[in-house]
């Protein structure tokens, strides 16, 4: 058996996974498996890697984020840069019970939509149910004074803000009169109202008033939280998995030339070895850590920290080394610099084609 090295497969972008799957199962069939690496994986010991990144994609197009409004008398669950899976619970608020017996003297049926303004403040507006919305109101939909809420354009029912709409459901305003005549008014959604709760019933102390709240995630991502004076706003950004070298699976293994001829032939999506197609070169150099680093079987380097930072030493156009992350060694062209962030997107040559990297100032050097 040959020294084991490092060798990638050339396929057709987007089937990596699909020839992963077939190689492994044309191994395992050929039972080679002694000549190969066993490399890390999600819970695994896998024998090909296909490089992957992991993105957020909450402003792309395909994975706009996802927002929740949690009021703050709502116990979160939790918390920023957590990560959640669709369905985890996001957050909670207990049953409210009565502290005093109370009458319920009249419960109106309403359309509650609530505008978000620029300043993230909020404006609540109720219409009577018979009324009927317009079909353009709905969540998401920016709106501008003037704008009449109602499908008879009443004036009574018009938007005097100008602001996103943010919720729109059916809600149920319930006067309370308790034993001292004390008026309450009590704004309940639809769905957490008891069903006992009628115009002219008597509800004791203690009476459960409105039934538990629970907010679940819609999406699977990572959890970010904001904070402001009426609410706090919980958004899922979505993480999308991308080849981050498309068209390469690799594999670090022990064959001669004629077993690995003989590993990929006749397989559908496979293109060759990068090298030639009868003389397959190994990975060495940069290019070799790099795959190592992405496979979680190389440290990752970690730059020192240069502040207090004073002013940009680079310029778009410059040629600078990466000195951490996975591209560490590897020299590129600066593309963009982003001052805010302090970071600077970076075109690095891997097996020939242009990989962008963004990177944090601290991460390149001058070469």
């Amino acid at each position: 058996m040959q020294r084991k090295k490092w060798y990638a497969i050339q396929t057709y972008a987007g089937s990596e996974l699909r020839v992963k799957r077939q190689l492994e199962e044309r191994v395992r069939e050929l039972e080679l498996e002694r000549f190969f690496s066993p490399i890390p994986g999600n819970g695994s010991q896998e024998l090909f890697f296909v490089p992957v990144e992991e993105v957020i994609t909450s402003r792309s197009r395909r994975g706009r984020a996802t927002e929740y409004r949690v009021p703050y008398e709502y116990d979160l669950m939790v918390k920023t840069n957590e990560r959640v899976q669709r369905g985890d619970l996001i957050a909670r608020r207990a049953p409210r019970h009565l502290e005093h017996s109370v009458e319920v003297t009249k419960v109106d049926s309403l359309w509650r939509v609530v505008v978000e303004l620029v300043n993230r403040g909020e404006v609540e507006y109720l219409i009577p149910q018979g009324k009927g919305l317009r079909r353009d109101v709905r969540i998401g939909e920016r709106v501008r004074p003037g704008l009449p809420l109602t499908r008879d354009t009443s004036d009574r029912y018009m938007v005097d803000v100008r602001g996103q709409i943010v919720v729109r459901d059916r809600v149920r305003r319930v006067t309370l009169v308790d034993e001292n005549g004390h008026n309450e008014v009590r704004i309940i959604p639809e769905a957490y109202v008891p069903t006992r709760l009628k115009e002219g019933a008597t509800l004791e102390a203690g009476a459960e008033m409105e039934r538990e709240h629970k907010l679940y995630s819609r999406a699977t991502g990572l959890i970010k939280v904001k904070e402001y004076k009426e609410k706090r706003l919980v958004t899922v950004q979505r993480i999308e998995r991308r080849r981050l070298i498309p068209g390469y699976v690799f594999a670090k293994m022990g064959l001669d030339e004629d077993q690995m001829r003989a590993l990929i032939e006749g397989l559908d999506g496979v293109i060759r070895y990068v090298g030639s197609r009868f003389h397959p070169l190994p990975i060495e150099g940069k290019e070799m850590h790099f795959i190592q680093r992405k496979a979680g079987m190389a440290e990752i380097p970690v730059a020192e920290a240069k502040r207090p930072k004073v002013e940009v030493e680079f310029e778009v156009g410059e040629v600078v080394q990466i000195v951490e992350g996975p591209f560490a060694d590897f020299t590129g062209e600066i593309k963009e610099i982003d001052k805010d962030a302090e970071e600077v997107v970076v075109t690095v040559k891997i097996f020939g084609r242009e990989t962008p990297v963004r990177i944090g100032f601290d991460g390149i050097d001058k070469v």
